[in-house]
């Protein structure tokens, strides 16, 4: 009796263990996309600060600021452009903590058409996905660089993909302003090339992913949180070193080929720093362009944290993003 007894009470603390193990998990959503490969390998870094991460990949930045706004995941990888969004929704328990990666987003050209200058593309189709952060930042360039938008029609392609790449490979379109890999595979089937016109090239600077948390969550788990972001500085950093193990780590969370992973890779950056004055100048233009219906910009100083990224690495915020 005594023996079932001692079984039991130990079953019961194991089951308890297990429960609290899995209870300790953090919740993390990611974009499914080449430029998150340092997201892909998160999981396997953060055990080394004994955070254990429950990765949740998802499609959209949309779906990934409702699970954060939803309480359905503890950390969001989403775009800096959210902040906006999450604002105008009055959504305030959120705190930007990272950079994950910057730019991924390029205006691809049919091959036999030459642009060294905005106006050049004056006369030329354009597909894009429509209101999207590629669409924006190449409209802020291009009006920057001397074009008249109104005579660069820009054909509407909700998500890129397939219909996209078809309408440039039977010349429907003269090129596209979309993300990674749509430019990459258009290069690899050598029917489309990426233009020396750079739609970063405006005061956003292209930036694109960031990393964000519950701000509840943070201040009841920042240990948790800063190995977290302990973590994803290893990533970034490993993966900017490694090539090679970059495109492995990219081919297999997306489904690219090596081929378009290799190609597209250079297009974007995986950073960890936190821009400043680059996402205040991102809140203005997506006020400017009607995304939001007042101006954001003001969030940036009330929901940058920028102390876990110094504890991390030791650097002042000066030169972590904000200077």
């Amino acid at each position: 009796m005594r023996k079932l007894t001692t079984i039991a009470v130990m079953a019961t603390a194991l089951a308890v263990a297990t429960h609290a193990h899995a209870a300790d998990k953090v919740r993390l959503t990611y974009t499914v996309q080449l430029h998150q490969a340092n997201m892909m390998v998160l999981p396997e870094l953060a055990r080394k600060y004994g955070v254990e991460l429950e990765m949740v990949p998802m499609r959209r930045y949309a779906d990934q600021q409702l699970a954060l706004m939803t309480n359905q995941v503890d950390v969001a990888q989403m775009g800096y452009v959210n902040i906006g969004l999450m604002e105008e929704k009055s959504f305030r328990d959120y705190r930007v903590i990272a950079g994950v990666f910057t730019g991924g987003q390029n205006l691809t050209l049919a091959k036999d058409i030459k642009a060294t200058t905005w106006k050049d593309l004056e006369g030329r189709k354009l597909g894009s996905p429509p209101n999207s952060y590629s669409e924006l930042i190449f409209k802020a360039s291009a009006r920057l660089g001397g074009a008249d938008l109104s005579k660069i029609p820009l054909v509407s392609f909700a998500a890129g993909g397939p219909p996209m790449l078809s309408a440039l490979k039977t010349r429907e379109i003269d090129g596209f302003v979309c993300w990674e890999p749509n430019n990459a595979e258009a290069a690899v089937g050598d029917y489309g090339v990426y233009s020396s016109l750079n739609i970063a090239d405006n005061p956003t600077r292209g930036i694109n992913g960031m990393l964000t948390v519950n701000a509840s969550f943070l201040q009841s788990h920042r240990p948790q949180v800063v190995g977290i972001v302990r973590a994803l500085i290893d990533a970034t950093n490993a993966l900017n070193a490694d090539r090679e193990r970059y495109v492995q780590v990219a081919t297999q969370g997306t489904g690219s080929s090596p081929q378009v992973a290799r190609e597209a890779i250079p297009h974007g950056a995986l950073d960890y720093k936190l821009y400043y004055k680059e996402a205040k100048a991102l809140l203005n233009l997506i006020y400017e362009a009607k995304l939001t219906q007042t101006d954001t910009s003001g969030a940036i100083e009330r929901q940058y944290d920028y102390s876990l990224l110094s504890e991390a690495t030791g650097l002042p915020k000066t030169q972590l993003g904000a200077d």
